[in-house]
């Protein structure tokens, strides 16, 4: 099994549309793949998947049920080969403040159970790949699932504030944890790309020291519709989806 975090410096890079789809495209190949929201403080995929879960990750990670409780099969009905099994952090404004006042001696109990986690899919479950939808910047949730991880897909837009902000990233957190890395550029205005895809990227690894795994473009309608749809699968033949199938395979190989 290979575990995969989708992490950024701040919000707003497209990292939980990319999740999503990634695991889409995942599954139709036949793999079986398990989600996880770790993005405590802003969840989103259940805004995508509209879950009515027994148990919450919340829940998990506060010792109120075992991991497989805490999974959905929301890949059921999607003409999937494959499966898709997702963990949702709880959106209630309740949950998401109880989280943020964690003490550390409860987030390194919650990273001995992501660990656990990952054993648990990877063995009960059977999945091929095990995707952590993060949270922006350098929270908890967000190391631990990095930390729990065999490589990391950086999502960035490509400014300038998001820009120094990754190279402080990139040099505190994934250089000490020893993970392979890679960028995905997202929502690229053709405008921005000046002497070509490839010089852009060129300039993009010189300046972050990562590799960048591919550029996508910005695309209006995926920004009117907000992340609210699985385009691998209701429009694989859209440049978003075939950018994403490319990325998939690099990201498989990492």
């Amino acid at each position: 099994m290979k575990a995969i975090s989708l992490h950024s410096y701040k919000g707003g890079t497209g990292k939980t549309s990319i999740a999503a789809n990634l695991a889409a495209i995942y599954a139709r190949l036949g793999h079986k793949v398990c989600l996880l929201d770790y993005d405590f403080r802003a969840p989103s995929l259940s805004v995508l998947f509209k879950p009515n879960p027994r148990f919450w990750l919340n829940d998990y990670l506060n010792g109120r049920c075992g991991v497989e409780e805490a999974l959905v099969d929301v890949g059921r009905g999607l003409g999937l080969k494959g499966a898709i099994f997702a963990g949702f952090a709880d959106p209630s404004t309740k949950a998401i403040r109880d989280m943020m006042t964690k003490d550390r001696a409860w987030e390194m109990g919650a990273l001995h159970r992501t660990l656990s986690a990952k054993r648990v899919v990877q063995k009960a479950l059977g999945a091929d790949y095990l995707i952590f939808d993060t949270s922006p910047g350098i929270h908890y949730s967000s190391v631990n699932a990095l930390a729990s991880s065999d490589a990391i897909a950086l999502v960035m837009k490509g400014d300038d504030f998001d820009m120094e902000g990754t190279k402080e990233m990139v040099q505190g957190i994934y250089d000490v944890l020893g993970r392979k890395a890679g960028i995905i550029m997202n929502k690229i205005p053709m405008g921005l790309l000046g002497e070509g895809e490839e010089a852009f990227a060129k300039g993009i690894e010189d300046a972050l020291g990562i590799p960048v795994l591919g550029v996508i473009h910005c695309y209006c309608e995926l920004m009117a519709i907000g992340g609210r749809s699985i385009y691998a699968i209701e429009r694989p033949d859209h440049p978003f989806s075939r950018a994403l199938e490319e990325l998939s395979k690099r990201i498989a190989e990492m």
